[in-house]
């Protein structure tokens, strides 16, 4: 199951309100984040986010898919997201696969177009799926 020795500590956050639930977990190959993305200062909440995926970059696994699945998110998180998918973008530069799953709820179009627009803007593969349950 795991492919390099990569001692990142694991970073869970718990869902609130306005923010999604977070788990990057290496051992377990669990990278998510789930649920709203509107918090009042994104640069904080995403921080350790960030963080992570850049320490992870140094020795990522040799296949890493990321299950993103968002109910609502605010404009003021794209910015983040751009960041994140761009340090995801240069893992997969280094020979490594990269998914982004990108789950959406069935009635949620604006989720769903907003994944479709990420696909086009980096050299991600990007698996749009509807949900099969709501969140």
């Amino acid at each position: 199951m795991m492919e390099n020795s990569n001692s990142l500590q694991p970073l869970k956050i718990p869902a609130a309100f306005d923010t999604p639930e977070v788990e990057l977990d290496v051992q377990n190959e669990i990278f998510k984040i789930e649920g709203n993305s509107y918090p009042e200062n994104p640069i904080t909440f995403y921080t350790p986010v960030h963080q992570w995926f850049s320490q992870y970059a140094f020795k990522p696994l040799k296949k890493t898919v990321v299950k993103i699945h968002f109910k609502y998110f605010s404009t003021s998180s794209t910015q983040i997201f751009f960041e994140i998918f761009k340090i995801l973008e240069d893992i997969r530069n280094q020979g490594n696969e990269v998914i982004i799953r990108w789950i959406y709820d069935a009635e949620n179009e604006e989720i769903k177009e907003s994944g479709e627009t990420y696909s086009t803007l980096f050299y991600i593969p990007f698996e749009l799926m509807e949900s099969k349950e709501s969140l």
